[in-house]
């Protein structure tokens, strides 16, 4: 043997001991923690260099001439709002305020610890901890921990659950995970109400397993920890939508797991002794989320009675034949990037996730029928989880059994454009079928002949050319072509995926399965050191000095980044992007209640003038624009600055003698006497 063969020899003896697993076939420790470990340094990395994916670099272009010098790659998405101009504006008040429980921006003040997940300095952050970097560290060392830090928790929990279902195929679970993390549909909603129902969704799934399979009780406890405090981190996020759709995929992976055991001769106090400890944390998980709603409850029944969105319920059968192709069409994410929609969507609408699991959907029905004719258990997990993904096919496609769906609480998960509810849980039950078809070839040392392997693979080809037919049609060839011109790349690299997958060549599977999804979401977000804070623009720097002399209440009139100013410099204001609705504030603005249906609304509040007492109108549903006029008694009696795009040809406004020049496109005036 030569000396390069006894090198790779030894290493590949040492790498069979180190990912040998327990007796009872779970993966020992030093597995479970290598990869976190390598993600923790990366994290720390990023972290300390404060680069980021935010995209508030969207303002650099309204502020300065010239290129954005933190801006190190790609480009803001201007999208991504609910980041840039919604979260970061507020965490930056938040920070100017000294990190409160109740934000004082709008007269009356904003409740921090429900909206737009918010810094503070409260008990609750102990379960968000994407949010300790900026108690730690400031803005940008902050915004990078928040990036990174739910992100990263996404990749450690699907390496989990890939390794403790496959304790022998550690790099197979890191590259899985890492591809997961880059669906297009985790980069175009990243944020951290995103990632943490995923997290605890891949954590709890671990923990049944490992539970079921082992016979100690220690890594019990030890799970049910995990699974508590992820219970309450998810939770605590507050959208109900992604928190049922995920627990319906476990929910059903659970039942498939309990099934499976019990046919293999276990009892029910074995088995209810092992899965009890998971329960008792996520109840402890749940009870600390309804202490925390309780304290909140005001706040909570602000958000409840909204006008819009209110109490939002869909019905059976309401997604169509475009949300399909939507939903199906990962090879074509690339023109999310390129064209910013795909079939009528906008680039968040319509990111997908690469259903590698669901099309092997063949090779779980090969695998029943083998399990069958040899009378043995058959798989239970991949029947769970097949059946979830049949439950929410007919949510969305078959009508009429809405109060089924109600009282399944299945009507809480938009399908709509929004559709993201069903999306996830689709892409959760999608990884999870990849992983139970590979556990379930590798104990049976078998794997289905060619025709199966193809016809999972064959439909997605298929469909994948069809939908590119459809467009090309529809749309014309060139305007394919402009906005994805490699899907058929990456179309046949799914295909071979799949294929390969099915056929038990992983190595083989898992790189199609990189190249079809990495380079399709890699580059959605820009790199980005630390976060573009208005604060240090001479606009805000002129209205934190007016304001720090004379304290008052303003109202920004002209484009989005006079309200994102205002919110940024932390003086009290009633412009920004209301949560529940402040009765104080509206109160002031509209006494008699006349615009309530038009201003009790989730949404960005925006001044423009007019003539007399302020008026209310909702260009979206989403949006209130009020009237303003400097000699109105609302303004008299309220208002003592204002900030405004260029200059107001208006009367009782005077501009303020201590503005400098600097200000240039921008104006602040004082509201005087008619």
């Amino acid at each position: 043997m030569t000396a390069p063969a006894a090198r790779v020899n030894r290493f590949l003896t040492r790498y069979r001991a180190f990912v040998t697993p327990t007796a009872e076939g779970l993966p020992r420790l030093r597995v479970i923690l290598v990869f976190p470990a390598i993600l923790l340094v990366l994290g720390a990395i990023l972290v300390g260099l404060g680069w980021n994916g935010t995209s508030s670099g969207a303002y650099y272009g309204q502020v300065y001439s010239g290129t954005d010098p933190d801006l190190i790659s790609g480009r803001p998405q201007a999208i991504r709002s609910d980041e840039w101009n919604t979260g970061t504006s507020w965490t930056i008040s938040q920070l100017q305020q000294g990190l409160p429980e109740r934000n004082e921006t709008f007269p009356g003040g904003m409740d921090s610890t429900l909206p737009y997940d918010l810094p503070r300095l409260d008990w609750s952050v102990a379960f968000r901890p994407h949010l300790i970097g900026f108690l730690l560290f400031g803005a940008d060392q902050g915004q990078a921990w928040r990036w990174w830090s739910s992100g990263f928790a996404l990749i450690a929990a699907a390496y989990a659950f890939v390794v403790t279902m496959l304790p022998r195929r550690p790099i197979l679970g890191a590259a899985l995970a890492v591809g997961f993390f880059y669906s297009p549909f985790f980069q175009w909603w990243y944020q951290s109400t995103t990632f943490w129902p995923a997290v605890w969704a891949l954590a709890t799934m671990a923990a049944l397993v490992w539970v079921l399979r082992s016979s100690k009780r220690r890594p019990r406890w030890v799970w049910a920890a995990i699974v508590g405090y992820l219970t309450a981190v998810m939770a605590m996020g507050i959208y109900i939508p992604y928190i049922l759709a995920v627990a319906y995929v476990v929910a059903f992976f659970g039942i498939g797991l309990v099934i499976e055991s019990l046919r293999r001769g276990s009892t029910w106090k074995r088995v209810l002794g092992a899965v009890g400890p998971i329960f008792a944390g996520g109840a402890a998980g749940a009870l600390v989320t309804v202490i925390f709603l309780a304290t909140r409850a005001d706040t909570v029944e602000g958000f409840l009675s909204t006008v819009y969105p209110g109490a939002r319920l869909t019905e059976t059968g309401a997604a169509h034949a475009r949300s399909f192709a939507r939903v199906i069409g990962s090879s074509f994410s690339e023109s999310l990037t390129n064209s910013g929609n795909f079939l009528g969507a906008n680039s968040s609408e319509a990111s997908t996730f690469f259903l590698v699991g669901i099309f092997l959907i063949p090779v779980i029905i090969w695998a029943i029928v083998q399990q069958r004719r040899a009378c043995a258990v058959l798989p239970w997990p991949l029947i769970g989880l097949v059946a979830i993904v049949v439950v929410f096919a007919a949510y969305a496609f078959v009508p009429g059994w809405t109060a089924i769906a109600h009282l399944l609480f299945l009507d809480r998960i938009p399908i709509d454009n929004t559709r993201v509810g069903v999306v996830i849980a689709l892409g959760i039950a999608s990884l999870a079928l990849l992983v139970a078809v590979i556990h379930y070839l590798d104990d049976a040392n078998r794997s289905p002949g060619r025709v199966v392997a193809w016809t999972g693979a064959g439909l997605f080809l298929l469909s994948q050319v069809g939908i590119a037919g459809l467009v090309g049609l529809g749309s014309g060839f060139h305007a394919l072509q402009a906005a994805a011109p490699y899907w058929w790349f990456f179309a046949l690299m799914s295909t071979s995926a799949l294929f390969f997958f099915a056929r038990k060549r992983y190595t083989i599977g898992v790189v199609a399965f990189l190249l079809a999804t990495v380079p399709t979401a890699s580059g959605v977000n820009p790199v980005y050191d630390g976060i573009f804070d208005l604060r240090q623009t001479p606009v805000a720097r002129e209205v934190i000095s007016v304001d720090k002399a004379e304290p008052g209440t303003w109202v920004g009139i002209g484009n989005p980044l006079i309200t994102a100013t205002l919110v940024e410099s932390g003086v009290r204001a009633y412009n920004g992007v209301q949560g529940a609705p402040s009765e104080v504030m509206w109160k002031e603005v509209d006494p008699a209640g006349r615009y309530h249906d038009m201003w009790d609304r989730i949404g960005f509040v925006n001044w423009t003038l007019g003539l007399g007492e302020p008026k209310v109108t909702n260009p979206s549903l989403d949006a209130v624009v009020v009237t303003f006029d400097a000699c109105s008694d609302f303004a008299q009696k309220n208002v003592h600055y204002v900030l405004a795009e260029g200059t107001l040809d208006a009367k009782c406004l005077a501009v303020d003698e201590r503005a400098s020049s600097q200000l240039a496109k921008y104006t602040i005036y004082r509201v005087v006497a008619p």
